[in-house]
């Protein structure tokens, strides 16, 4: 059986332990084992965790993994929440020298998440996910500020205060920076410049290892309350450049900005691509090319921007240019 110590030893962060065989005490798997990127590691770690408070104690072999595989469908998690789950085990029991305890019934459970998801219409998560409005923004950056009910009743207001700057700042990357997960959560206030302007906040995107090095690298703009809640994090907290700019992992970072939504009161599902989709449509209606969404978003491919901004009409496009006139004329500007 392969296990998660919810409370582990301390140890250096680079050996940190997610996974030991219950069968032999003698035998653990790091972090540094589980996979080569921060990110994943994060994602393994989490996963692995949950699963063993989930296990409670049972053996962890194909009967048990595939029950929760399907409480995790049940309870509305995305397809590819499952595949990290298996990929994690995985990872783990061939570091520890045990079999992997996946089989026919795993399989199963996935086949279950796929058909799911295909009879739904969607297939992934993004594809289900609702983009995120200007207003609605807005909506929640100042229902971040708002004391919230916990399991232990309301909040205080000194930690409303401090999940509120951690909150609207994931809200201000997401959207107007266009920031994925994982790069939010990769983020160093090193990469944040706020000496731009007082109402400009640029922010350069954490390049993968696995990816060449970009000459200028990647470049986001922030602007009016999103460059403020940038502001406000750095000013409460007076982080060093090498220090994490929220200092959370991609989990947790998807499930503040899915509550901070939810406190505001927006409709659909939201998670953190809503920033993203909601970036490009905005943009679009607002009569920015698609080469423009392209570079404010980090989009490589004009395709994908197409593909969100389908419902999209600015008013501006070849025909209304170019049909007003006789043939030969010039197009209306």
């Amino acid at each position: 059986m392969i296990f998660v110590n919810p409370k582990p030893r301390a140890a250096p962060a680079s050996d940190e332990r997610v996974g030991a065989d219950a069968a032999g005490p003698g035998v653990a798997v790091s972090r540094t084992e589980l996979a080569s990127s921060p990110n994943t590691r994060a994602a393994y770690g989490g996963a692995l965790r949950r699963l063993t408070a989930w296990l409670d104690g049972r053996p962890l072999d194909d009967r048990n993994l595939a029950a929760y595989l399907d409480s995790l469908r049940a309870a509305g998690r995305a397809q590819a929440t499952a595949a990290i789950v298996v990929a994690a085990v995985r990872r783990a029991a061939r570091h520890a020298g045990r079999l992997q305890p996946d089989g026919p019934l795993t399989r199963q459970a996935l086949e279950s998440f796929r058909r799911a998801a295909t009879a739904s219409g969607a297939s992934g998560r993004r594809s289900a996910t609702r983009g995120l409005t200007a207003e609605e923004c807005d909506r929640v950056l100042a229902a971040c500020c708002r004391p919230r009910r916990t399991g232990k009743g309301v909040e205080r207001d000194e930690a409303a205060v401090r999940r509120s700057l951690v909150d609207a700042a994931i809200v201000a990357l997401v959207f107007h920076g266009a920031l994925r997960r994982s790069e939010v959560a990769a983020l160093h206030w090193a990469d944040v410049d706020l000496s731009v302007g007082d109402d400009i906040v640029v922010v350069r995107v954490p390049l993968p290892k696995t990816s060449p090095v970009k000459d200028g690298g990647d470049v986001r703009q922030l602007v009016g309350g999103c460059a403020d809640a940038l502001r406000r994090l750095h000013a409460a907290t007076r982080p060093a450049p090498a220090d994490s700019v929220i200092g959370l992992g991609v989990h947790q970072i998807n499930r503040r900005f899915a509550a901070a939504c939810a406190a505001a009161g927006l409709e659909g599902r939201r998670t953190l691509h809503s920033g993203r989709v909601g970036l490009a449509v905005e943009l679009a209606a607002r009569g920015a090319s698609t080469g423009d969404v392209q570079l404010a978003g980090g989009w490589k491919n004009a395709g994908t921007v197409a593909r969100y901004t389908a419902g999209v009409s600015t008013g501006d496009g070849a025909v209304s240019r170019f049909m007003r006139g006789p043939v030969g004329g010039k197009p209306d500007n």
